[in-house]
């Protein structure tokens, strides 16, 4: 993620004009899911499919419509392509997809779901399974090349919600993930904590502390981390910031009436 990811919340966008068959809808802007940004363009899921539109505005042009459906899409680094977990076979893989559209390319063939995670500088993809572990209900971290092939596990146990630092020192990552369920305002023994993992030295620390959930946490630069907390006083999923040289935490986002579900 660069520093413009975070300026776009499925809680905040917009209701873009979308392109239909036979007519021309405006949908309302709760119901685009998934936002994901290059320098360039936003792509959103809508429908079951996923659609991409111009930063400046404009209408939106369909992308790819596996028939189960998808989720998480990412634009890679140059954003030429975008990955995401589709559904075209019977199971949720990865895939990859031209953002000017064409053919989606499968990544993955792992039985249980691949759950995309996101790009590393490099060029790579970063994905959870729960198939990898002892444990049924925690993941592998596992990364991937874009073209496909063997993946190599993270040195990590289990983990989801990962994301690489911009130098592929670091890796962020919860060890287990709540996103997908319905708990809010949980603080059970499921409640999320971002870890941080020194790729070099194989040592880690808990770089948030809060009883509730900690989520979601995004690079923006090497020393900075964005993420989702309802650690405040609204006690709302708002965006966060961590930063590393001090330590410090600090609220970004001030929502008091509805969480953000999807930075």
């Amino acid at each position: 993620m660069n520093k413009h990811t975070i300026a776009l919340l499925s809680l905040g966008i917009a209701a873009l004009p979308l392109v239909a068959s036979a007519q021309t809808t405006t949908p309302h802007g709760g119901m685009l899911r998934y936002p994901t940004v290059s320098r360039t363009e936003v792509a959103f899921v809508y429908a079951g499919k996923l659609w991409r539109a111009p930063r400046t505005g404009g209408s939106a042009i369909p992308v790819a419509a596996p028939a189960a459906g998808l989720r998480n899409p990412r634009f890679s680094p140059d954003g030429a392509l975008v990955a995401f977990t589709g559904n075209y076979d019977g199971n949720d893989d990865i895939y990859t997809i031209p953002t000017v559209g064409g053919e989606a390319h499968r990544i993955t063939h792992h039985p249980g779901p691949d759950e995309l995670t996101n790009w590393t500088a490099d060029g790579r993809l970063t994905f959870s399974n729960p198939g990898m572990t002892p444990y049924g209900r925690f993941s592998k971290l596992l990364t991937v090349s874009a073209r496909g092939g063997i993946p190599e596990a993270l040195p990590v146990p289990y983990g989801e919600d990962a994301m690489i630092s911009p130098d592929g020192r670091f890796l962020a990552y919860t060890p287990s993930s709540t996103n997908r369920r319905t708990w809010k305002r949980y603080r059970g023994g499921w409640a999320q904590d971002i870890w941080l993992f020194d790729l070099q030295t194989k040592s880690a620390k808990k770089i948030t502390d809060w009883e509730g959930t900690d989520t979601y946490p995004m690079w923006a630069d090497g020393k900075t981390i964005f993420y989702l907390s309802d650690n405040g006083p609204e006690h709302r999923l708002n965006i966060w910031k961590y930063d590393i040289p001090s330590g410090k935490r600090r609220q970004v986002t001030k929502f008091t009436d509805y969480d953000i579900k999807n930075p």
